[in-house]
């Protein structure tokens, strides 16, 4: 009896021993964190300066996850010199993404997607992205931020200038238009700057320069790429100098730096696709820690989200995030929060294409009585799905018969001395929803 007991206990405790073990080899992902994570950091001083990717390593190996990162940065760089397999930091790169990256952290210079967009960073994010989804690694946007002083710059016609808040938020909404575009994440550091220094303004980020980060700048960065990563909040993380060992920032900074990119705005819709007079819905929400004291007492109950419409003459958008199709064309919905975190959906607006329907009668088996009716269609569109639709008295009154995901159907057992009218919509699956790609002439 004892023998037994003893066996039912060991037998317990390998089941709770291997519960537990598969429960800590999955991080917030879902992925399988017993294997070293790897993850590179490409930029110039935004990068370079304070090792950023040494403080995100320090963070993640406080937090309990098997890490390796490395950097290539270079100051004053921008993404053209990376991009370019010509240059020395562009073969580097190359030669980098060969060593199996889990994730590149990808740092533009902090003026060019305003200043030089169209001549050549678009096109140098774009091939960097490629080269870093080709490698099988993960590609994560590390968002700009500010200088104190704003920014002006001018092109053939027109000067312009922005100030600090203005900058982050062009900053900010091209970032995440990337985002969107390239199906790749975005880590906000740019609003977080700028938010810190509205949540602890005795906290200095940034040097006299008005631009590059003192060490707790560099540890914000730190915490909110980690955070977009992991998907995960750095609070509470036990990475900061104590007598055993030195990081560069106190426990009581670094727990303010935490705190500040603990929150973060969630979006349901990135990309929406729809047609004119169509319509859709944002849903959009705030999440905070229960220990993010400092947000509590500024925010709580007050931070509100707030919807925007970039270009309200392509789609429009009301308080709560509902949206509608006004006119074919490509427009923003801008989603910002009273404390000053903001994302963007992108939506495109297309007319559905229009085809040609081609509909045989043949004999019933029902009788002389009746007959059937062949539907066939083609259509340069994709489609997932069609919708049949019919009508035996005028094209104002058709009904859905049938779906299918061939490009015909048999309509069976009509009367033969009856008029049919019919009408096929076609339907792509995007994005988990169905999108109407086309439509068909009624035919008969």
């Amino acid at each position: 009896m004892i023998r037994r007991r003893v066996a039912l206990l060991m037998v317990c405790c390998l089941l709770i021993c291997s519960i537990s073990s598969g429960y800590l080899k999955v991080n917030a992902e879902g992925k399988d964190t017993s294997k070293t994570i790897k993850v590179l950091f490409v930029g110039n001083s935004f990068t370079k300066n304070h090792k950023l990717n040494n403080i995100f390593k320090g963070l993640a190996q406080a937090d309990g996850v098997k890490i390796k990162t490395a950097r290539i940065a270079v100051g004053g760089y921008n993404l053209k010199k990376y991009a370019s397999s010509k240059t020395k930091v562009g073969k580097k790169l190359r030669k980098k993404l060969k060593k199996n990256w889990d994730y590149v952290v990808i740092q533009g210079h902090s003026e060019e997607f305003i200043t030089t967009y169209n001549a050549h960073s678009y096109k140098s994010l774009s091939r960097i992205i490629g080269l870093v989804k080709d490698s099988g690694a993960q590609p994560v946007l590390y968002m700009t931020w500010a200088s104190t002083t704003g920014l002006k710059y001018s092109d053939r016609y027109t000067e312009y200038k922005l100030d600090r808040e203005e900058m982050t938020q062009a900053v900010s909404d091209i970032y995440n238009r990337l985002g969107n575009e390239f199906e790749v994440k975005v880590a906000p550091v740019g609003q977080k700057m700028l938010m810190c220094s509205k949540m602890y303004p005795e906290v200095p980020i940034i040097v006299s320069d008005n631009k590059h980060p003192k060490f707790a700048g560099s540890y914000l960065a730190a915490c909110t790429i980690y955070e977009t990563i992991f998907d995960k909040s750095a609070l509470g993380i036990p990475y900061y100098s104590t007598e055993e060992k030195k990081v560069g920032i106190g426990q009581k900074k670094a727990v303010k730096m935490q705190m500040v990119a603990d929150i973060r705005l969630n979006v349901d819709k990135k990309n929406i696709y729809l047609t004119p007079n169509d319509k859709s819905k944002i849903k959009a929400e705030i999440t905070v820690s229960d220990s993010n004291t400092k947000y509590k007492e500024l925010y709580q109950g007050k931070d509100e989200i707030t919807y925007t419409s970039l270009n309200p003459d392509i789609v429009k958008v009301d308080m709560d995030g509902s949206i509608e199709a006004v006119n074919p064309g490509r427009a923003y919905i801008r989603v910002s929060t009273t404390s000053g975190l903001s994302s963007i959906t992108t939506v495109e607006v297309k007319c559905p294409e229009e085809f040609q329907l081609e509909i045989s009668t043949l004999d019933s088996v029902y009788g002389d009585s009746y007959k059937d009716n062949l539907i066939s269609w083609t259509s340069v569109s994709s489609g997932d799905k069609s919708e049949v639709y019919r009508s035996m008295y005028n094209g104002n009154h058709f009904k859905k018969i049938a779906e299918t995901n061939k490009n015909y159907l048999l309509d069976k057992g009509l009367l033969r001395k009856k008029k049919y009218l019919y009408m096929i919509k076609k339907y792509s699956l995007i994005d988990d929803e169905y999108v109407l790609t086309g439509e068909s002439l009624i035919g008969y």
